[in-house]
Protein backbone atom coordinates (compact mmCIF):
# COMPACT_ATOMS: atom_id res chain seq x y z
CA UNK A 1 0.00 0.00 0.00
CA UNK A 2 2.72 2.16 0.95
CA UNK A 3 4.83 1.70 -2.34
CA UNK A 4 1.88 2.71 -4.81
CA UNK A 5 1.26 5.64 -2.57
CA UNK A 6 4.99 6.46 -3.40
CA UNK A 7 4.00 5.82 -7.19
CA UNK A 8 1.10 7.75 -6.95
CA UNK A 9 2.85 10.76 -5.75
CA UNK A 10 5.67 10.40 -8.21
CA UNK A 11 3.32 10.17 -11.08
CA UNK A 12 0.96 13.18 -10.29
CA UNK A 13 4.07 15.15 -9.11
CA UNK A 14 5.59 14.28 -12.78
CA UNK A 15 2.11 15.06 -14.58
CA UNK A 16 2.08 18.37 -12.46
CA UNK A 17 5.66 20.19 -12.93
CA UNK A 18 5.82 22.76 -15.43
CA UNK A 19 7.20 22.36 -18.71
CA UNK A 20 11.30 23.27 -19.24
CA UNK A 21 10.74 25.99 -21.76
CA UNK A 22 13.80 25.31 -24.61
CA UNK A 23 16.34 27.41 -25.03
CA UNK A 24 16.66 29.31 -28.65
CA UNK A 25 19.45 28.33 -30.52
CA UNK A 26 21.35 31.71 -32.07
CA UNK A 27 20.18 30.90 -35.41
CA UNK A 28 16.84 31.94 -33.76
CA UNK A 29 17.72 34.78 -31.28
CA UNK A 30 19.51 36.78 -33.61
CA UNK A 31 16.31 36.65 -36.21
CA UNK A 32 15.21 40.50 -35.82
CA UNK A 33 16.05 44.27 -36.61
CA UNK A 34 19.06 45.27 -34.81
CA UNK A 35 20.41 49.17 -34.66
CA UNK A 36 24.08 49.61 -34.65
CA UNK A 37 24.85 51.38 -31.18
CA UNK A 38 28.70 51.38 -31.06
CA UNK A 39 30.53 50.81 -34.80
CA UNK A 40 34.34 49.69 -34.98
CA UNK A 41 35.87 53.37 -34.58
CA UNK A 42 34.46 53.38 -31.28
CA UNK A 43 31.16 56.39 -33.22
CA UNK A 44 27.82 55.73 -31.34
CA UNK A 45 26.06 58.39 -33.94
CA UNK A 46 25.63 55.70 -36.63
CA UNK A 47 22.29 54.85 -38.66
CA UNK A 48 22.41 51.33 -39.81
CA UNK A 49 20.15 48.51 -39.40
CA UNK A 50 20.87 44.96 -39.79
CA UNK A 51 17.36 43.18 -40.48
CA UNK A 52 17.56 38.88 -40.43
CA UNK A 53 15.23 37.21 -41.30
CA UNK A 54 14.08 33.48 -40.59
CA UNK A 55 15.57 31.59 -43.48
CA UNK A 56 18.88 32.96 -43.80
CA UNK A 57 17.68 36.21 -45.89
CA UNK A 58 19.21 39.42 -44.57
CA UNK A 59 19.30 43.63 -45.14
CA UNK A 60 21.65 46.27 -44.51
CA UNK A 61 19.69 49.77 -44.20
CA UNK A 62 21.84 52.48 -43.75
CA UNK A 63 20.57 56.25 -43.66
CA UNK A 64 23.36 58.62 -45.23
CA UNK A 65 24.29 62.27 -44.62
CA UNK A 66 22.02 64.00 -47.36
CA UNK A 67 18.84 61.67 -46.02
CA UNK A 68 18.87 58.53 -48.91
CA UNK A 69 18.67 55.06 -47.57
CA UNK A 70 21.32 52.74 -48.95
CA UNK A 71 19.64 49.11 -48.61
CA UNK A 72 21.72 46.35 -49.73
CA UNK A 73 20.24 42.59 -49.51
CA UNK A 74 21.73 39.03 -49.11
CA UNK A 75 21.62 35.83 -47.18
CA UNK A 76 23.56 35.07 -43.61
CA UNK A 77 23.92 31.59 -41.77
CA UNK A 78 24.72 31.52 -37.74
CA UNK A 79 27.21 28.42 -37.54
CA UNK A 80 28.20 28.02 -34.15
CA UNK A 81 29.64 31.42 -32.86
CA UNK A 82 30.19 32.61 -36.17
CA UNK A 83 27.86 34.62 -38.23
CA UNK A 84 28.94 34.05 -42.51
CA UNK A 85 27.03 36.54 -44.48
CA UNK A 86 27.10 37.86 -48.18
CA UNK A 87 25.43 41.06 -49.66
CA UNK A 88 24.97 42.52 -53.11
CA UNK A 89 26.80 46.06 -52.91
CA UNK A 90 26.40 48.02 -56.18
CA UNK A 91 27.07 44.73 -58.36
CA UNK A 92 29.44 43.73 -55.84
CA UNK A 93 29.37 40.67 -53.39
CA UNK A 94 30.70 41.22 -50.31
CA UNK A 95 31.42 37.97 -48.53
CA UNK A 96 32.83 37.98 -44.47
CA UNK A 97 32.47 35.99 -41.54
CA UNK A 98 31.62 37.70 -38.57
CA UNK A 99 31.95 36.00 -34.56
CA UNK A 100 29.34 36.50 -32.37
CA UNK A 101 30.87 37.52 -28.95
CA UNK A 102 27.60 38.26 -27.04
CA UNK A 103 23.78 36.86 -28.18
CA UNK A 104 21.12 37.78 -25.95
CA UNK A 105 17.54 38.89 -26.52
CA UNK A 106 18.57 42.87 -26.70
CA UNK A 107 22.22 42.84 -27.38
CA UNK A 108 24.56 41.25 -30.16
CA UNK A 109 28.50 41.98 -30.20
CA UNK A 110 29.98 40.69 -33.01
CA UNK A 111 33.54 41.20 -34.42
CA UNK A 112 34.66 41.03 -37.70
CA UNK A 113 38.09 38.72 -39.71
CA UNK A 114 40.11 42.07 -39.03
CA UNK A 115 39.24 42.25 -35.11
CA UNK A 116 37.17 45.22 -35.44
CA UNK A 117 33.97 44.90 -32.73
CA UNK A 118 30.82 46.79 -33.48
CA UNK A 119 27.82 46.70 -31.06
CA UNK A 120 24.11 46.46 -32.22
CA UNK A 121 20.65 46.42 -29.96
CA UNK A 122 17.66 44.82 -30.69
CA UNK A 123 14.50 47.18 -32.24
CA UNK A 124 11.26 46.93 -32.63
CA UNK A 125 9.82 47.34 -36.41
CA UNK A 126 7.33 50.10 -36.75
CA UNK A 127 3.82 48.67 -38.68
CA UNK A 128 4.14 49.84 -42.34
CA UNK A 129 1.20 52.37 -42.10
CA UNK A 130 0.28 51.66 -45.46
CA UNK A 131 1.21 48.18 -46.06
CA UNK A 132 -1.04 47.94 -49.22
CA UNK A 133 0.53 50.76 -50.90
CA UNK A 134 3.56 49.01 -52.06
Amino acid sequence: MRHAFVVLCVVCGALGAAPVPKERSDAEKVVGTWRMTLDSSGGTNTDVELDFHQGGKMVIRQRLGNGRVSLYEGSYRVVGNELPYEVNQGGAVKKETLTIKKLTTHELIVVDPDGLKEEFARIKKKPDPNPGDK
